[in-house]
């Protein structure tokens, strides 16, 4: 596991005459999990995008652990929607031969049928938004990462999906940095032991 913290320090972005965070600093600390919670349009996607690497500050600086393997599970399902479900878990292990192809296929088959995915030849447009937003959620827990950020992961799932997700997600995230973007409170609950923060009017400080 990489042992260094994820920081934003001073950061700025601005989208044209929009300001989204205005001097923000924050340190997320190693192997633990972090709920960012905020209004709409407060900008937590934008500092998960930020500490991801997926944008630049405009003013201040953001660390990044040099050896972070990142995994991501963005607020649209992002699928290849002409694969299966179980080829689309698989793409970030494009690598794995033999052995460890076999052993990996699995795992994943047994993820599938833990959070109630089918396990078949249909592609994944033909899966409903709950099930393609699980197809999601799995790539990002079984990659090769010791770094997962989540934003808004569990929209559109009803408790009894909810819960038989997390049932499945929660073991995977031990001892991993976990940062977990929602407008949700309850989801804080779902996590072990989360360090909880707020967006808020270009900040982010400790909830």
């Amino acid at each position: 596991m990489s042992g260094g913290a994820f920081e934003l320090r001073r950061v700025e972005k601005n989208y044209g005459e929009l300001s989204v965070l205005a001097g923000a600093s924050a340190r997320f600390e190693a192997g633990r999990a972090h709920v960012l919670m905020g209004p709409s349009g407060a900008g937590k996607t934008t500092v998960l995008r930020l500490l991801a690497g997926l944008e630049t500050p405009d003013a201040g600086e953001v660390v990044r652990p040099a050896d972070a393997r990142l995994a991501m599970t963005f607020q649209d399902d992002r699928l290849l929607d002409n694969l299966t479900a179980t080829a689309n878990v698989r793409l970030p292990h494009a690598r794995l031969r033999g052995a460890d192809l076999e052993a990996f296929l699995a795992r994943e088959r047994a993820a599938l049928v833990a959070v109630g995915l089918p396990v078949d030849s249909r592609p994944v447009r033909d899966l409903s938004g709950g099930q393609r937003r699980r197809v999601a959620i799995l790539r990002c827990v079984l990659a090769d990462a010791d770094a997962l950020l989540f934003d808004e992961p569990l929209k559109g799932m009803d408790e009894k999906t909810v819960a038989q997700v997390m049932d499945y997600v929660t073991p995977l995230l031990a001892g991993k940095t976990v940062l977990w973007v929602t407008h949700d409170p309850r989801e804080k609950d779902l996590l072990p032991d989360p360090v909880l923060w707020t967006v808020r009017d270009g900040l982010i400080f400790p909830a």
